[in-house]
């Protein structure tokens, strides 16, 4: 599936949520996850992700792809595969499968997801736990994407 996102670093993520709670965004949750990235050895725009969502005593891991080929400055048009959930019975299998197609550890990072959502616009606020850093991704359908990054850019958020 075609996604077309804005993502970007800031100094601090309390502006943005703000900006969704203001504007009428539905905040959909907030949620711990890990993420290990892995590139291809042969084909560096395509990556693998496995991304756990820790919720009290729960988890849930999912495998995806994505091609990361298509962008500019920071919009970025990817293709995404449909996750597949992880379980304890098909875990080796993935790795052995990720593995064989020289797949490659590049990161592991923890983070707190914001996730609002309002109109076909999603925005995705990360507070990056490891490494230390927070980023804010605007994800949707294309020309309401950019007309709500075009509104954010043009906003001093200090």
């Amino acid at each position: 599936m075609k996604e077309y996102e804005y993502s970007f670093k800031v100094e601090s993520i309390q502006p943005y949520i703000k900006y969704c709670e203001d504007n009428n965004y539905e905040k959909k949750s907030v949620i711990r996850q890990n993420r290990i990235v892995f590139e291809n050895k042969n084909n560096t725009h395509i990556i693998a992700r496995i991304t756990t969502e820790i919720q009290d005593d729960s988890e849930i891991s999912l495998l995806d792809f994505k091609n990361v080929k298509n962008s500019n400055e920071n919009l970025k048009i990817s293709d995404e595969s449909i996750p597949l959930k992880i379980t304890k019975e098909n875990r080796d299998a993935i790795l052995s499968t990720l593995n064989v197609l020289e797949f490659y550890e590049v990161a592991n990072n923890n983070r707190i997801r914001y996730i609002y959502e309002k109109n076909g616009v999603k925005f995705e606020i990360d507070d990056y736990i490891s490494p230390k850093m927070r980023v804010v991704a605007i994800e949707g359908i294309e020309e309401k994407v950019q007309n709500v990054y075009n509104d954010i850019k043009n906003i001093k958020f200090n």
